[in-house]
């Protein structure tokens, strides 16, 4: 695997870093995320994981 990193340029790291930081920043994916590893997430619904985030991301 550490081939892999020092074969790719840093241009394509950084593009790379963009996407995930995206796709884990989607309130949806991350919502999945806190429900199946965060205790106090796990009682809630996906929708209402989903607005917390929202809203959290509004106050910022």
């Amino acid at each position: 695997m550490d081939g892999v990193i020092e074969n790719t340029s840093t241009d394509k790291i950084i593009m790379i870093d963009k996407l995930c930081k995206r796709i884990l920043g989607h309130p949806e994916v991350l919502g999945r995320i806190m429900k199946g590893f965060i205790k106090e997430a796990e009682n809630l619904s996906l929708e209402e994981i989903m607005e917390l985030i929202k809203g959290k991301k509004d106050h910022e």
